[in-house]
């Protein structure tokens, strides 16, 4: 938990220093999103270690059995990864934090910090929580079909070529949930692998209209 909010700190200074003119906002936002959902996962986290007598995560997934269906402490992580992913209704912060990150923090965000995520999901969330996941899985499915509709709707409305990116990320990370959360071998291997394609896809876009901006000082495509 302590390395997982260490990643924070980089990444607010990118934006709130190095950002554009509403980087303080952008920032802020980023902050305050993801420090929320990562304190219901410290409270589970707690739960989890004075309940089990153990912080150790092979421990507490080979001794399982007693909150394997535990709705509430899958939720306390859940909320957290989603708003980390992110998936809807947690992407509000999104497009704020990638249009105003400078390039770099903007290829960072999407080349590695969303996929903390996916990461979370995959490495806690399934193997502490597996007959919890079967349950939620199917509204977990929805609120990721939700996000791709929405995320595609929204992109093709944006004039700037860092939003329209931003909520194609929004999309993207829809699929890799729905692989997530099929809950079998196939659906989990292509979710990894779209995560990766969307890391690296993204984290490019991200430096073209970064090298664009410099040469024309503007990022509206018509322009």
């Amino acid at each position: 938990y302590i390395f997982w909010e260490f990643t924070l700190i980089p990444m607010y200074f990118l934006i709130g220093m190095w950002g554009g003119k509403e980087r303080v906002y952008a920032s802020i936002k980023f902050f305050l999103y993801t420090m929320a959902g990562s304190l219901l996962m410290l409270l589970a986290i707690l739960y989890l270690g004075l309940t089990e007598d153990t912080f150790a995560i092979p421990e507490l997934v080979a001794n399982n059995a007693r909150f394997a269906a535990n709705s509430t402490l899958f939720l306390g992580f859940a909320i957290a990864f989603a708003v980390k992913v992110p998936i809807f209704p947690f992407h509000s912060w999104l497009p704020d934090a990638h249009t105003q990150a400078p390039t770099a923090g903007s290829v960072i965000l999407a080349g590695i910090l969303l996929k903390m995520g996916t990461y979370g999901f995959l490495r806690f969330n399934l193997p502490l929580f597996p007959e919890a996941s079967a349950q939620w899985a199917p509204t977990i499915a929805v609120l990721a079909i939700i996000g791709i509709i929405y995320g595609a709707i929204v992109s093709f409305a944006q004039t700037d070529a860092k939003k329209l990116v931003a909520y194609s990320s929004v999309s993207h990370l829809g699929f890799v949930m729905l692989g997530i959360f099929s809950l079998n071998e196939i659906g989990i291997q292509g979710a990894i692998l779209q995560g990766v394609n969307h890391g690296l896809s993204s984290g490019a876009l991200f430096f073209i209209v970064g090298i664009l901006y410099e040469q024309r000082h503007t990022r509206e495509m018509a322009d």
